[in-house]
């Protein structure tokens, strides 16, 4: 059982990183997608690690249209199942094994191209999203399967749409 010093650690790490994920993910849609209201998210949720199962922290994005529907991204629509975000796919968090500092690294996954966001406490303009194929075939899904209404890819973008982080971290899945 991990100490609580070094679970605290590990949450401010998971809260560091998430939060700079959770902010790329917004920003995008917020840019790309217009008829979006507000983007929230679930909490970070954290499975595994046991001894017995493979560790997964993801986190789920939840799109309000401006018609009051709401749908979460990440869910099965018909026979797909679209992902959610966190570790192995988007976000890398590791601990510097010379001095302890935290990393952060958030991959592109469209272009397969990584930054180091270590040390930013907000999302850095290089690390903003110009594609997303991931989240333009889940949104698209949504549209579709009638969940959302009047949301569509467009250089308008939504710039009126909230957005609500959320980094409180629960055990479990979604």
């Amino acid at each position: 059982m991990k100490k609580k010093q070094e679970l605290a650690k590990e949450h401010a790490l998971y809260k560091h990183g998430f939060r700079l994920l959770e902010e790329q993910l917004a920003t995008y849609i917020k840019e790309h997608y217009e008829g979006v209201s507000k983007i929230e998210f679930s909490p970070i949720y954290k499975d595994g690690g046991d001894g017995y199962s493979m560790l997964t922290v993801r986190v789920v994005p939840i799109i309000s249209d401006n018609h009051g529907h709401k749908a979460m991204l990440g869910t099965q629509i018909g026979r797909i199942t679209y992902g959610s975000y966190g570790l192995g796919g988007e976000l890398y968090l590791d601990f510097d094994r010379v001095d302890d500092s935290e990393i952060i690294i958030l991959k592109d996954l469209d272009t397969q191209k990584e930054l180091d966001l270590s040390s930013e406490e907000h999302l850095p303009e290089k690390a903003k999203l110009e594609s997303n194929s991931a989240i333009d075939e889940n949104i698209l899904a949504l549209v579709e399967d009638n969940q959302l209404k009047g949301v569509k890819k467009s250089d308008n973008g939504s710039p009126k749409a909230k957005i609500s982080y959320n980094l409180e971290i629960k055990k479990g899945t979604l």
